[in-house]
């Protein structure tokens, strides 16, 4: 199984987790973080298939991905 990190208080809520993840594992969260930003949550972690394309992307290094 796959374990996904994501540092809420240093997500600018760019989205780009979403929009490059080839399996849809990310949604927005409803919260929002200190600094107000609206950040992404791994909801379907059971899909992740370890490409880690939002781990290398994410401008902010707020997500790690390894596996369990």
């Amino acid at each position: 199984m796959t374990k996904i990190y994501i540092d809420k208080e240093v997500c600018k809520g760019c989205r780009l987790c979403i929009h490059l993840c080839p399996k849809e594992v990310y949604e927005m969260s409803n919260q929002r973080n200190k600094k107000g930003y609206i950040f992404p949550e791994a909801k379907h972690p059971e899909k992740c298939i370890l490409c880690k394309n939002c781990e290398i992307n994410c401008p902010d290094l707020a997500i790690y991905v390894e596996e369990d």
